[in-house]
């Protein structure tokens, strides 16, 4: 634990890195592939049903209108067929530079949405350090996406958008 009360912990192995706040968890990664390409896989449905979720789950697009006040619907799909909807609104668009969105269930699991900061930096020519920085309406909140597996989720979907933008 750090002296401000964080602490930091490696997701996978000298890849995916993530902190721990009060009411926030901040991950990063990088990415190999330029910040154009990795902007536009996070913003495009095309790209995003083909990563968008941890190993094993698929992703349906059902909504993406990405500009400022714009929403989105996906809905995620497991193994066993279990559908997780999710559904937000965009805040901010700094293309290829930041995202802001809400982040909520499309149904009755969560009573307020978490607000998701994606800063794409780029490092090289072929390389973006992808932060995201989830922030919940309470320390309950992310301890409760916490226990539920976000931070390994989150690794899984960096892995596969990674995986993803390498084959093109």
């Amino acid at each position: 634990m750090t002296s401000d009360g964080s602490s930091t912990l490696a997701v996978a192995p000298a890849r995916t890195t993530h902190r721990i706040e009060e009411r926030s968890i901040v991950l990063q990664r990088i990415i190999h592939a330029p910040r154009d390409l990795v902007f536009l896989a996070w913003t495009d449905p095309v790209h995003i049903a083909r990563w968008w979720g941890p190993h094993g789950f698929r992703s349906v697009v059902r909504q993406m209108d990405v500009r400022v006040g714009g929403q989105f619907r996906i809905c995620m799909v497991g193994p066993d067929g279990a559908e997780y909807p999710i559904k937000g609104l965009y805040r901010q668009i700094v293309e290829p530079q930041r995202l802001v969105y809400t982040d909520d269930w499309d149904d009755e699991r969560a009573p307020q949405p978490s607000e998701v900061t994606v800063d794409f930096a780029e490092v090289g020519p072929e390389e973006t350090l992808l932060t995201v920085a989830i922030v919940f309406p309470s320390r309950g909140e992310r301890e409760h996406a916490q226990a539920q597996g976000l931070v390994p989720g989150w690794s899984d979907s960096f892995e596969r958008v990674d995986a993803y933008l390498a084959e093109r």
